[in-house]
């Protein structure tokens, strides 16, 4: 008899198109997953968790419905922050990747996040990194100018789609990603830099246009996107902030390196976290951080429930006066998943299983998915569904969300 064919009829909003569409990866039921991961120059904060609980959603969801994921995460250790945070604190960038990183791993085992499968480091991938420089230099599509080299984006003219903007918009625009260059050595405003002479011990390596130098920042995820998952990525994704450079530099850079498009297939950006109204970040120093929440006794469900509850790809204020109502969220789906019964109670079950399943192929739509589980939580608890099967559900779909509900 043949076997059903595993479910795929996910939807994801593209932010490069623009538009929803249904994800087709490159190879059938795998999807090579890269997400920009953090700069340990200082501690992570409900932004950072909020981006990783997205993306750590979608493979569960993606794992559900049969498909192997290949998910990597990568670590920025060379940057002009992790060399300012060393000097100042007087340890190696080695040991402040180390201690930050062993934080940010405690903050999201704590709210259930499931380990990437590698955690590159851009200071573990210079040789690809300096390879990948190099073929766009003899390709004509990067240049060198007193150890110095810069991308020339006259090559590609479809630089800035991904934010949207072109020529003079691009010229104008700022946000707070934006990292400091040495414009006057650019032939073009717009060109950005892939290598830069350096000095600092940590981040100073070999090359062929300086002594000792080190990689720009958007070159770093080309290179180690390209070593662990190949020359052509299903998703990427980060925050909404790192379209423009960033992203926008990925894309012309990688395609210009491999002759091969498009880069990703499907573009994912997470929308900002706020606190009073300014984006929380670590430059302003307004955080919340997830090891402070739990701290105060508030647990990982309802933490990530809230998290959850406003679409990703929304904006929103950290709002802790909310917390306490998704703790009782919370508890009343660890008590649905507790509930004991007897009669199997399939097609009274089965139209919530469909509804939760069309919220989550709609582009992700948690908020919708988290409102369903309590409609089967609540008719549990009320007696007006069998546990026998409704339980079941509950712990189920409640570990798509990446709750931890099943009874101990």
């Amino acid at each position: 008899m043949l076997q059903p064919r595993p479910y795929d009829n996910l939807h994801l909003y593209d932010s490069l198109r623009r538009s929803t569409e249904r994800l087709e990866p490159l190879e059938d039921r795998t999807v090579r997953m890269y997400v920009c991961g953090i700069t340990p120059y200082d501690v992570g904060h409900m932004g950072h968790a909020l981006v990783y609980v997205v993306f750590d959603t979608l493979r569960r969801w993606l794992e559900h419905n049969a498909y192997e994921v290949r998910h990597v995460q990568n670590i920025t250790d060379v940057d002009d922050d992790m060399i300012r945070k060393s000097q100042e604190l007087g340890i190696s960038i080695a040991g402040l990747t180390d201690r930050n990183q062993a934080i940010y791993l405690q903050e999201m085992d704590a709210l259930n996040v499931l380990r990437p499968d590698a955690f590159p480091k851009a200071s573990e991938t210079i040789p690809e990194i300096v390879e990948m420089v190099q073929r766009l230099v003899d390709q004509g599509f990067a240049y060198e100018v007193d150890g110095y080299v810069f991308f020339d984006t006259s090559r590609t003219p479809s630089f800035g789609a991904l934010l949207g903007l072109t020529g003079d918009e691009l010229r104008n625009y700022r946000n707070d990603s934006m990292p400091a260059e040495p414009d006057e050595l650019k032939r073009s405003p717009l060109d950005f830099l892939i290598w830069q002479p350096c000095e600092f011990e940590g981040a100073a390596f070999e090359s062929p246009w300086c002594t000792t130098g080190r990689p720009g920042w958007h070159i770093e995820c080309s290179a180690m996107a390209h070593a662990t998952l190949g020359p052509q990525l299903d998703i990427h994704g980060g925050g909404k902030d790192l379209r423009y450079p960033h992203h926008d530099s990925e894309i012309v850079q990688s395609e210009a390196a491999t002759g091969r498009s498009p880069y990703v297939g499907t573009w994912m950006h997470v929308g900002t976290m706020g606190l009073d109204g300014e984006k929380m970040s670590k430059s302003l120093g307004n955080l919340v951080k997830v090891s402070d929440l739990l701290a105060e006794g508030f647990t990982a469900n309802a933490v990530r429930l809230s998290l959850l509850g406003t679409h990703y790809r929304e904006d929103r204020d950290f709002d802790r006066a909310a917390l306490p109502q998704w703790e009782e969220q919370a508890r009343l789906l660890e008590r649905a998943a507790r509930a004991t019964g007897q009669r199997e109670d399939y097609l009274r079950v089965q139209p919530y299983r469909n509804a939760f399943q069309d919220a989550m192929d709609d582009d992700l739509d948690t908020p919708q998915a988290i409102s369903i589980l309590l409609q089967v939580a609540e008719e549990l608890v009320a007696g007006r569904l069998d546990a026998a099967t409704g339980a079941g559900t509950v712990v189920e779909l409640g570990d798509v969300l990446g709750l931890r509900l099943r009874p101990d």
